[in-house]
């Protein structure tokens, strides 16, 4: 039986300002033709489904075009909340999608659903959980940190170790902190406090986790990272989208293999004079369609970003590097990178940063708390 696994498909999502539904539109319409070539079976989504826990109407209407068009191929498609994901939203209609092979991971009730998808494979749908949550339903058991937590959810797990089984997970697995490939905003706690050892999966065939962007193993082939369909930040430029089949033989006959992803644009960063970039010279050599970072070594430039969208449409984000930028970054004893391309200041930024990390404004009281602090930075002025 064929499987592909795919996680952080954060549909909605936002990069730097520009929408990326029609470059997940596209990525998503790959699945389609990867499934009647390489003549999948089923389908894992792990999590991180929307950019969103209430996704807008046009994300909606996305992923539900993609799994009207995929169960008609007659294929079985499992899926799992993310840390960006509402469990309740996303599982709505769960017991009716059913009907249409399509199982969604319900809201924890202190056990991990089991699908059978036949007499020889069981699937797990593990939604994307907080020690807090699971502690709730185990209260005699020692839990203060996520690896006991998972450990006792996990030891309570009822496996059949004669079928093959698969779970699908959305958690910070790994088997230390920094062995582990990580991207730009990722969410992890300070130090790994959120990391989960790969080996508590050990009694699975074949674990298909979400949450970290950079598709990867972390214990041989068995548990494995799925990485997002899209490149959702420049730590991710040279990172390669792949989509990730499972091809499963046997218990000891698995094997992996990978298609890449093609992009409706791709993202590149660049790094020099503005004369150079505005050169036919350099921009005849290149997409100019691309997503595009420029860091501008200039000491100054008038309508830096006026001059080069003439030529590239696309530009996600204009950065100086120069003697003001260098000397700042001295000054404050840290890396700062001054963004000229947004009109912004301080306070604008951290609201957007809020907005982006917790799908809510500031409200009256918390803004006040932030200008109080701004204040206080730039030393009352």
């Amino acid at each position: 039986m064929k499987f592909l696994h795919l996680a952080d498909l954060h549909i909605g999502k936002k990069v730097n300002g520009f929408s990326m539904i029609d470059d997940q539109k596209f990525v998503l319409e790959q699945v389609f033709d990867l499934v009647v070539e390489e003549k999948i079976d089923s389908i894992l989504i792990s999590g991180d489904v929307f950019d969103r826990s209430i996704p807008n109407i046009s994300s909606l209407d996305v992923f539900g075009e993609f799994l009207s068009k995929i169960s008609e191929l007659k294929v079985k498609i499992f899926i799992i909340s993310g840390n960006h994901d509402s469990q309740e939203r996303l599982s709505y209609l769960s017991s009716f999608l059913v009907k249409s092979n399509i199982f969604i991971s319900p809201n924890f009730e202190g056990f991990i659903k089991k699908i059978s998808l036949n007499k020889d494979f069981d699937i797990f749908l593990m939604p994307y959980l907080h020690p807090s949550l699971i502690k709730k339903y185990f209260p005699d058991d020692k839990i203060s940190s996520y690896n006991e937590a998972f450990e006792v959810l996990l030891a309570n797990t009822k496996i059949d170790k004669n079928k093959i089984n698969i779970i699908l997970a959305h958690q910070f697995v790994a088997k230390s902190y920094d062995e582990i490939i990580k991207s730009e905003g990722e969410e992890i706690n300070v130090g790994g406090l959120d990391m989960i050892n790969p080996s508590l999966f050990s009694d699975f065939d074949y674990c298909a986790l979400g949450h970290l962007h950079c598709p990867q193993s972390v214990l041989g082939d068995k548990v494995r990272y799925g990485g997002s369909i899209l490149k959702y930040s420049f730590s991710e430029i040279n990172q390669k989208k792949v989509f990730t089949i499972v091809d499963v033989k046997s218990k000891n006959d698995i094997k992996i293999s990978f298609k890449e992803i093609k992009f409706l644009h791709e993202m590149k960063e660049y790094k020099g004079f503005i004369d150079e970039f505005l050169d036919e010279k350099f921009y005849s050599k290149i997409d100019k369609n691309d997503y595009i970072k420029f860091i501008l070594k200039d000491e100054s430039v008038l309508d830096a970003k006026k001059k080069l969208n003439s030529i590239y449409p696309n530009i996600m984000l204009l950065e100086f590097d120069n003697s003001l930028t260098r000397n700042l970054n001295s000054a404050l004893g840290c890396d700062v990178n001054l963004n000229f391309a947004k009109n912004k200041n301080i306070f604008e930024h951290f609201c957007d940063f809020y907005e982006l990390q917790t799908g809510s404004k500031l409200d009256e009281t918390k803004e006040k708390i932030v200008l109080d602090v701004v204040q206080n930075l730039k030393g009352g002025s």
